[in-house]
């Protein structure tokens, strides 16, 4: 049993777990463990069906941790929020469905400007087709054709970095954005921390501050600061990002000691 939370870091469309390293590293230098899969709805060989295996992926990890005691904190990003949320059911105080007696528990969620939807909700009823950058391909991919990535999410880097990481996004199945079955809405059963990135491209402030807001109005425990930052805070704000990670883990231990 660990004295301080497993990190699971869930990664968002067409990423990969690479883009947690600046993050990842100055954490495990404080000590704690970091998990970052590579999430099955993007980079495969072809396209998947649905998001259950992604969600799956992430279950089996924190079933891993909480088995040894360990207490699990979920760091996601982006499309990330509607794997990350969906995953803890059945592994928190609320719902210890999946717990054993001694197990540790998913202590609380960090989304960074990251979807929250509610239950049996699919990506596709959020987002606005007329407008949105991506929409499906013909061959079960997701397309981003109606922007630049550069602009999209890496709008505060140098034009050498945003080209380097646009280099390394993978393909994305497009059954994974429109899956509504395996969603669930687990930021209702722990306390959230939500980044608001103001510079955001890809999803604008305003849905960030819509979706923080109904998720209060329906009674979930949501604490948000803001960073003027685009889509990408892990990359152009690191120390700031990691220092906000920090100051949610403390809130969360506090709060899980008082229950």
């Amino acid at each position: 049993m660990s004295s301080t939370p497993t990190l699971l870091f869930v990664h968002g469309a067409w990423h990969s777990p690479a883009c947690w390293s600046k993050v990842t590293s100055q954490l495990q230098h404080q000590g704690y463990r970091c998990l970052a899969p590579q999430l099955e709805f993007c980079g495969t060989e072809e396209p998947v069906e649905s998001l259950a295996g992604s969600i799956s992926q992430v279950q089996e990890l924190i079933a891993s941790e909480t088995a040894q005691g360990n207490n699990v904190v979920l760091v996601n990003h982006s499309f990330g929020g509607c794997v990350g949320s969906s995953s803890v059911k059945g592994f928190t105080r609320k719902d210890p469905s999946k717990l054993s007696p001694g197990s540790g528990k998913v202590a609380g969620i960090i989304q960074l400007c990251a979807f929250t939807p509610p239950s049996k909700t699919a990506l596709y009823d959020i987002i606005n087709l007329d407008t949105s950058f991506h929409h499906s391909g013909p061959d079960g991919w997701e397309l981003i054709d109606n922007g630049e990535p550069t602009d999209l999410f890496y709008n505060d880097l140098s034009a050498e970095d945003a080209q380097l990481w646009k280099g390394q996004l993978l393909k994305h199945s497009t059954a994974s954005l429109k899956d509504r079955e395996s969603v669930y809405a687990g930021w209702a059963d722990v306390p959230v921390w939500y980044l608001l990135c103001t510079w955001d491209q890809a999803i604008p402030i305003q849905i960030q501050e819509m979706m923080v807001a109904a998720a209060r109005d329906a009674g979930a425990d949501f604490t948000t600061r803001s960073f003027d930052t685009s889509h990408s805070p892990y990359l152009s704000k690191p120390n700031d990002t990691t220092e906000f990670i920090l100051e949610a883990l403390g809130d969360f231990k506090a709060k899980s000691s008082r229950s």
